[in-house]
């Protein structure tokens, strides 16, 4: 499993203040030292304390240029935690101009536009995160979901077999898929992905219960 990118970039952080220290050039207390609180506080769920730490280390001009994308793509993931979507769009659009290939920042637009009902700016988000990572379940899942409010249950079939053949330990996938066969009338491919739901997580509740 990889590290989630908040905690990579906290290792970056560090580091960065760490070279200062050693080249004995100053370090920036200021903006490192924002940037890293906001990180730690996004690891956290305190998603309003990371907004207005990682907006004061973003104002303050201190932190590397090449890493801007990933604060950014941070604070819209808190923006969008508490709510914020527009504000999250905005952030995540950002750091998509400082780095086309962010596909966190792609797949966590999608999210926003989805919960706004954007359907056609999400499934062209999940293209562009999936675009960067093939191999993005998550983003297959969602993209097969927007499809089907869309009404088109083809491509969201598609979308969920091709989730499925990369993440087959995911309940959701099968849920969705099995709601997908439910409304193209196949009650019984709907009935095995809902028992299957069920062997992966016991708990979960399905059309079955």
């Amino acid at each position: 499993m990889r590290p989630a990118p908040w905690l990579r970039l906290l290792g970056l952080v560090a580091l960065a203040g760490g070279l200062c220290a050693a080249t004995g050039r100053p370090v920036l207390a200021g903006g490192i030292d924002q940037a890293k609180a906001g990180l730690e506080a996004l690891a956290e769920g305190e998603n309003a304390r990371a907004v207005t730490l990682l907006t004061e280390a973003i104002d303050s001009n201190e932190l590397p240029e090449e890493k801007l994308a990933l604060f950014y793509a941070a604070r819209g993931q808190a923006r969008a935690a508490q709510g914020e979507l527009a504000a999250a769009i905005d952030d995540d659009t950002k750091a998509m101009e400082k780095n086309p290939d962010n596909a966190a920042a792609a797949y966590n637009r999608g999210n926003a536009h989805f919960a706004l009902r954007q359907y056609d700016q999400a499934i062209t988000d999940y293209s562009k995160a999936l675009e960067i990572d093939v191999a993005n379940a998550k983003a297959l899942n969602n993209r097969g979901a927007a499809w089907f409010k869309k009404g088109n249950l083809q491509s969201a079939l598609a979308n969920y077999a091709l989730a499925i053949a990369v993440d087959a330990e995911d309940p959701d996938i099968f849920l969705n898929r099995g709601k997908v066969y439910e409304a193209m009338g196949e009650p019984e491919k709907a009935r095995e992905d809902f028992l299957q739901v069920k062997k992966l997580d016991p708990s979960a509740k399905t059309p079955l219960d």
